[in-house]
């Protein structure tokens, strides 16, 4: 048995035992996915593995819903497409550039530092053959104030208690570039470190007086720091934001949707980093091409099975907070969508 085959049938493995929360929701995949079938297309038969993030994330059920609808289609394009659990988007990118993944989903800021050789991927060096496939839903920042507060703008932090997030996350570094791009210093609010169901609970407790949280939307966090103590999204737009956005091609804006939580009157404007599906750029460009069918002419049975693909903007399908260059045959077929079947 070579390596490769070696190495899906432990994914096989990893993701039929992942997939069962997905088959509870009614998501399942197709009998294909689940055990082994002869292939109708040998020259496409193995399977095409994309890693997303935990079970209980956005990324995982996005992809899911991805590939249920291309196992739908099996016989016609011959790939069996299947879903890995992972720790996030190191290990997703990771995992891309060794050849044990086929796609990744990954925040577009994740996609620049891998592109670049920045950060966590430094010792690397750029990865050069990572290939953007399509921008999805926007994971916003989202800044939720106590009312009693009177914090308005990002100006108005300054000596409050607001959560940043944990060092070294995502939501820290997004957060403290939005804070310095308004002037403010590290020291000029009492910046503290917890999690995102730790700073709703403190919020609404009287312990914040702001928190910062990174979510795509609807958001449990934050519907319940909304309904539960009257939170209030605050705005983060204006010319400060237009320059951190033109300086950070990653970044994208975005809002709060004021239709997906109760209490919420108009859509708040804000920020936010793109979950963007990544290939090498030697993937296979069928391959490429159906996933990028099914994101451009299935979308109403897409959004039927999570409402994150609702909000997805089809114009920015291709440019949203992307950094490294488009797959070619994403790019021919966002161009020229196939025909629906």
């Amino acid at each position: 048995m070579s390596f490769r085959k070696i190495r899906l049938s432990i994914g096989r493995v990893t993701v039929a035992l992942a997939i069962a929360p997905l088959m509870l929701a009614g998501i399942a995949l197709p009998a294909s996915a689940q055990q082994p079938a002869a292939d109708p297309a040998p020259s496409r038969g193995r399977p095409l593995v994309i890693a997303t993030g935990a079970v209980t994330g956005l990324y995982y059920p996005a992809a899911g819903a991805i590939c249920r609808i291309m196992n739908q289609e099996r016989v016609r394009h011959g790939y069996r497409c299947l879903v890995e659990a992972t720790s996030g988007p190191v290990y997703n990118l990771n995992a891309l550039r060794s050849g044990e993944a086929d796609m990744a989903l990954v925040q577009s800021d994740w996609q620049r530092m891998a592109y670049k050789g920045e950060g966590r991927f430094a010792a690397a060096g750029p990865f050069g053959e990572l290939r953007a496939v399509a921008s999805l839903h926007m994971e916003t920042l989202v800044l939720l104030a106590r009312p009693e507060a009177g914090i308005v703008a990002l100006a108005d932090l300054k000596g409050k208690r607001v959560n940043h997030g944990p060092r070294g996350s995502a939501l820290r570094n997004l957060a403290d570039m939005a804070i310095m791009a308004a002037g403010l210093k590290e020291k000029d609010d009492e910046a503290e470190e917890m999690g995102p169901d730790q700073s709703v609970k403190a919020l609404c407790d009287g312990g914040l007086d702001a928190a910062f949280l990174a979510v795509g939307h609807p958001n449990s966090a934050v519907d319940q720091a909304i309904t539960s103590c009257g939170a209030v999204p605050v705005p983060l737009s204006g010319p400060a934001m237009d320059t951190l956005l033109a300086e950070h091609p990653e970044l994208a804006v975005a809002t709060v949707p004021a239709a997906l939580y109760k209490g919420l009157e108009n859509d708040v404007a804000t920020i936010g980093v793109v979950a963007t599906l990544v290939a090498r750029a030697d993937a296979d460009d069928a391959a490429v091409a159906e996933i990028v069918r099914v994101l451009t002419r299935e979308t109403e049975d897409l959004a039927a099975q999570h409402p994150l693909f609702s909000s997805i903007d089809q114009s920015r399908l291709p440019t949203a907070g992307r950094t490294a260059p488009l797959h070619p045959a994403a790019e021919k077929a966002t161009a020229t969508p196939p025909k629906s079947k």
